[in-house]
């Protein structure tokens, strides 16, 4: 959604019909979206109350209501409306204090200033539309984890199922079915880690998710890593070499450092060509300590790299990234929540070494 001037709606309050009026000719001549006016705070409440509105502006002093309470009362209604008074010199005390109390964006001294004025209503109004669009965002993200939540029951059925058939539970099988099987079982498998990846994200990025930190030595994790890739490692016949690594133990997340140095391993296994070589080092100094995983495969773009740790990211033009778009944007989650930092070096035919630290103990 781009910030656009004239979608947005703007009340302006004075009991004074001249002010008003004056207010109204400023922004029209000034190209901003036309204001609705109004002379009674409480008139103006009746149509806030049935209409979006973006941006408050009301006087102080008014006879009905003072501009403070009227404030209140429109807060109340919009949370995230942005509310400017304008008020005399005399009241200046009153202003700052109803910046804490209502939530009051700005105050502007009469006699006020036109291009200071025309400023703060600008800036006022794009702090309105961030505000919608983190409600939106928030709004998606809620409705995409709860939806993910709901679809982990029947994935899990539909995969135990599956099993029962291919292990012979529910009877023998022709060759035929048991590869239809089969192929079903991956893509339900495939769908239940998308749906657990989106949870995962939706954990991070909430706040969620708390670390469970340990001292653990990095090297017997990774020799756990590659194990368990073992048979795709020889279906490509592809080398994995641990290159001589300390036993020195690091305080982290294991089970979350493990998701990523599988996530890297997986993607090296993905793109490297048969017959082809994966490495994994560490490196400890005094002041962290980093861990790569290198490869012999297709290599990334220059200009695809900067998008390989983005939320969603849906590969490179050599469809290097992973095919949900989520594996390296959550490992990026995890290394920042351990305060490390996450990055990657290619070439393209010459291989690609994807890169994390976490701070030393």
């Amino acid at each position: 959604m781009d910030f656009n001037l004239k979608q947005h709606n703007i009340v302006i309050v004075d009991d004074e019909p001249i002010v008003t009026a004056n207010l109204k000719t400023l922004l029209k001549l000034e190209n901003f979206p036309a204001p609705h006016v109004f002379n009674s705070p409480s008139e103006a409440l009746e149509f806030i109350r049935n209409n979006r509105i973006d941006l408050v502006i009301s006087d102080f002093f008014m006879p009905e209501m003072n501009g403070i309470d009227f404030l209140k009362e429109v807060r109340k209604i919009h949370q995230r409306t942005t509310l400017i008074l304008l008020t005399g010199y005399a009241d200046k005390e009153s202003a700052i204090k109803a910046i804490n109390e209502v939530g009051l964006y700005r105050y502007l001294e009469k006699p006020w200033d036109n291009d200071d004025l025309l400023l703060c209503i600008k800036n006022g109004l794009e702090r309105s539309h961030f505000i919608a669009l983190q409600e939106l965002e928030k709004l998606r993200d809620d409705f995409i984890a709860t939806l993910a939540h709901d679809l982990k029951t029947p994935l899990l059925a539909a995969i135990q199922t599956l099993k029962f058939f291919l292990d012979g539970t529910l009877g023998s099988l022709a060759e035929r079915q048991q590869n239809f099987l089969e192929i079903m079982l991956q893509s339900n498998q495939d769908m239940l880690n998308l749906v657990n990846a989106l949870l995962e994200v939706y954990r991070y990025e909430s706040g969620q998710l708390v670390l469970c930190k340990d001292y653990f030595v990095l090297k017997d994790l990774m020799e756990q890593c590659s194990r368990e890739v073992q048979s795709l490692l020889e279906k490509k016949n592809l080398q994995l070499v641990i290159q001589e690594i300390q036993d020195e133990k690091i305080y982290a997340d294991k089970h979350e450092i493990k998701r990523v140095l599988s996530n890297f391993i997986g993607n090296a296994i993905k793109h490297t060509p048969q017959c082809g070589k994966i490495s994994i080092f560490a490196d400890f100094n005094d002041n962290d300590i980093i861990v790569s995983v290198e490869d012999t495969g297709i290599g990334i773009p220059e200009n695809d790299i900067p998008k390989l740790f983005n939320r969603f990211s849906q590969g490179t033009a050599k469809k290097r990234s992973t095919s949900t778009g989520l594996g390296l944007y959550l490992s990026r989650q995890i290394v920042e929540a351990h305060n490390g930092k996450i990055w990657v070096e290619s070439e393209v035919n010459a291989g690609s070494r994807f890169k994390f630290s976490l701070p030393a103990l």
